[in-house]
């Protein structure tokens, strides 16, 4: 029987902005209908009245286009090696008390209130720890090492805790797309932090297996599609069509 939280939590989402992108150069400051990419992300984080939006960057350049677009931001660490470091610097630096964190991706434009909404609402089950978001593998994906696939047996509700995360494929059962978005505790981002990078972790190349290797529980739940993100040059040209036909 899953032990239920009934108190609605205090959520704040923070947004990891790093400037130097290694794929698509400074793409968060690329224009979607002449307005920075950074700036439609976090304006349609706040237009879905999700929770308080913060941006967190090692860029002063993107600081002041946030502070001409009336979004919040810090100044954080151009040390960090990945957006979890920057967004717990980023927790501390505010000094606020809040009950969830959520990791929202700078380069996730276009995205459905369900899919924050439905990733919060895990934490309903007491034994949540970080939550996270998947859905169905696409045509091609599953042998594709780009796409980081989530092992999970889901229960009536396409709920259930991660059994794996992986890369290739090689026999597993019950896979699915991982969808980059999380939610943390924030004492358990704490700890997340300052645990040791784990064997698996740096073998994949995925941080969530350090979570996993640390017996830190992930919950997931399907949804219906994965949010269109921008690594390359083609993946901004097909955003900018989508915000031409008023899609966000």
């Amino acid at each position: 029987m899953i032990k239920k939280n009934k108190k609605k939590p205090k959520v704040i989402t923070i947004i990891p902005a790093r400037l130097n992108s290694l794929r698509l150069k400074r793409k968060l400051l690329r224009n979607i209908k002449k307005v920075p990419m950074i700036v439609r992300v976090a304006e349609n984080a706040r237009r879905k009245n999700l929770s308080q939006v913060l941006v967190a960057t090692d860029s002063k350049q993107i600081q002041k286009i946030c502070r001409v677009y009336g979004i919040k931001s810090v100044l954080t660490s151009k040390k960090h090696k990945s957006g979890t470091d920057r967004i717990y610097e980023a927790y501390k630096m505010i000094g606020k008390d809040f009950d969830l964190i959520v990791n929202l991706q700078g380069d996730l434009p276009i995205f459905k209130k369900e899919l924050v909404e439905k990733t919060i609402n895990l934490f309903k089950d007491s034994k949540t720890q970080i939550a996270s978001a998947i859905c169905e593998l696409g045509e091609n994906e599953l042998l594709d090492t780009n796409i980081v696939k989530a092992q999970v047996d889901l229960n009536s509700q396409n709920e259930g805790f991660a059994i794996n995360f992986i890369r290739g494929q090689n026999g597993e059962k019950n896979l699915f797309h991982h969808i980059g978005i999380y939610v943390y505790k924030p004492e358990i981002l704490e700890k997340f932090i300052n645990l040791k990078q784990t064997k698996n972790e740096l073998e994949r190349k995925l941080e969530q297996m350090r979570a996993m290797d640390n017996s830190l529980r992930i919950k997931l739940v399907k949804v219906d599609s994965n949010p269109p993100s921008v690594d390359t040059i083609n993946d901004l040209r097909k955003i900018r069509l989508l915000f031409q036909s008023n899609v966000s």
